[in-house]
């Protein structure tokens, strides 16, 4: 019992950390996932990992903007060596549409 619940502890953790750092708001979110289930936008964890391609790293921040009915995503990467990059992907395809080195 005891080892699946440190199984389950991170996978729980990473979940509400993921969720905390997408600043939006409810009403962004609601409309948000109506166009993921439409399928006008890709999901989050597919975002990530085609994030992750070209800017391997850790995530530590998330946030969510609309521009024109154009769902955009800032993403900061840390990566191993200390540089942070802040991406801006469209939600809909992953495209990479800016990328700024904070160093």
């Amino acid at each position: 019992m005891l080892n699946r619940i440190f199984h389950v502890l991170p996978v729980a953790c990473m979940l509400s950390l993921t969720l905390a750092s997408i600043n939006a708001t409810a009403k962004d979110l609601d409309r948000l996932r109506d166009a993921v289930k439409r399928g006008d936008v890709l999901p989050l964890s597919v975002l990530q990992e085609k994030l992750r391609i070209s800017y391997p790293g850790d995530i530590i921040k998330v946030e969510l903007d609309e521009d024109d009915g154009r769902f955009i995503y800032e993403f900061k990467v840390l990566q191993a060596n200390g540089r942070l990059y802040e991406i801006e992907m469209d939600a809909k395809d992953g495209t990479i549409l800016d990328v700024d080195d904070d160093d």
